[in-house]
């Protein structure tokens, strides 16, 4: 008898954190396999943005772009890779927002600081992550992430990696 997983909150949070982990030490090919094959990565320009379609974003990249970021990030002769940008997450204990078995959605919102350094430049970033997710083949993976930053109206850095 095979068992569903149903993920609890705690669940929830270890994904949230394994994530960012993953983007903080240059796991990149593993973080890209976190997402589901119709899985977005998105940074909306508004807080109160409900839809990328029709407006404009800072990034909306679905899972083709993605691969393209990765394969760009890992490859050793990208200049803006000369050396490596560095990031570090720092999280505040990721929220279940909505938590539905029957309909496979969860959705968490996670507070951040988040800090990117290169060439002897530091940016940091604050905001709120959201995550959907879903369970696939008893493992959850990202459906949506949605990036809220805090001066996301604000004229913005170019940002190499991935808040």
């Amino acid at each position: 008898m095979n068992a569903v997983f149903r993920p609890s909150a705690a669940d929830l949070a270890d994904f949230v954190y394994r994530e960012a982990h993953l983007l903080d030490t240059r796991q990149f090919e593993a973080w890209y396999g976190l997402f589901a094959e119709d899985g977005r990565y998105w940074l909306p320009m508004a807080p109160d943005q409900g839809d990328w379609r029709g407006r404009q974003s800072i990034v909306i990249e679905d899972k083709l772009m993605l691969r393209i970021r990765v394969e760009r990030l890992n490859n050793p002769k990208v200049y803006s890779q000369q050396p490596a940008v560095r990031c570090q997450h720092v999280l505040q204990a990721p929220a279940v927002e909505a938590a539905d078995p029957a309909a496979n959605a969860y959705r968490t919102r996670t507070p951040f600081f988040y800090a990117e350094f290169r060439h002897d430049e530091q940016l940091t970033l604050t905001g709120v992550v959201k995550h959907l997710l879903r369970v696939e083949a008893g493992a959850l993976v990202i459906v949506e992430k949605r990036i809220d930053l805090l001066n996301a109206a604000g004229a913005l850095p170019g940002i190499f990696l991935m808040p």
